[in-house]
């Protein structure tokens, strides 16, 4: 597996994690018996980050993760999870923290994020509460997702004494171009971008004849499969990690390979540029 390197202390975040969001709150015994095993494989090939959020399964994959985690050291571990805009207090935002925390079986956190900011809700308030989590130790990070450059940066003037590690938002082949535009900013800022979703959210279905094309070739030469250059796409750039999902273990080990891959800088510009195109 190979890291990436952040903050002030330079620690370290696998480039290619594990998401949760699909873990249903109806799911059989045998679908969660079939989670367990994925995560718990990822984490045996260096995907030690795991993300989830309170929403997931309505608590269900948070309650799953801390089932899988409480068999690992903790320090080997990389925990994220999120919270709903909805909680419009500070008591509520509490109460949330502490749910996911009880439901993930840990005192703390190693990144807490606002998992999307709605148009009446008072980001002063939301951002307050996650530096203050960080003062009580109930988080190690903070950060925020599917925020727009324009909201990351007036989150950031609100923080006084921590910072805005990530912005977790969805990010692929198809839909990239917030980070062709706003890389260099998370780049400059020691922030790095999460991207969810490496896939299109529907197996590289409909991604256009041109990008298909060139995932192809890539494919070829690398003798890899679609989904491993897809991966390598997004990883291969510099502040950028991704947290794919599937509960296959067949697939978390063909993910867990894509880190070994490395493209050229020519063949990540000639990509963008096909996607600019609007192919």
């Amino acid at each position: 597996m190979r890291y990436l390197r952040f903050g002030k202390k330079q620690e370290k975040i696998p480039l290619i994690g594990q998401g949760t969001a699909a873990i249903d709150s109806n799911a059989r015994p045998e679908e969660l018996e079939m989670w367990k095993r994925v995560l718990k494989k990822g984490i045996e090939l260096g995907m030690t980050h795991i993300d989830t959020a309170e929403l997931y399964g309505k608590g269900k994959a948070e309650e799953l993760v801390g089932d899988v985690v409480k068999d690992y050291n903790r320090e080997e571990l990389f925990i994220t999870t999120k919270i709903l805009p909805s909680h419009r207090t500070k008591k509520s935002m509490m109460a949330a923290m502490e749910s996911s925390l009880n439901r993930l079986g840990l005192e703390f956190v190693d990144l807490y994020l606002i998992h999307w900011l709605e148009e009446d809700s008072s980001l002063k308030e939301i951002i307050t509460f996650l530096e203050s989590m960080v003062e009580e130790g109930k988080a190690r990070y903070i950060g925020v997702s599917n925020f727009s450059l324009d909201e990351v940066k007036a989150a950031k003037k609100i923080l006084k004494n921590q910072d805005i590690i990530t912005n977790q938002i969805e990010l692929n082949v198809k839909k990239n171009l917030h980070m062709q535009e706003c890389l260099p900013y998370y780049q400059d800022n020691n922030m790095f971008l999460t991207a969810y979703s490496p896939f299109a959210g529907n197996g590289l279905a409909q991604i256009g004849t041109r990008t298909e094309e060139n995932l192809n070739e890539l494919a070829q030469k690398y003798n890899a499969s679609l989904y491993q250059i897809a991966l390598a796409w997004l990883i291969n750039h510099d502040k950028v990690i991704t947290i794919p999902m599937t509960k296959d273990v067949d697939h978390v080990i063909e993910n867990a390979k894509a880190a070994s891959l490395t493209l050229t800088k020519e063949e990540l510009k000639q990509f963008e540029v096909k996607m600019i195109n609007g192919y």
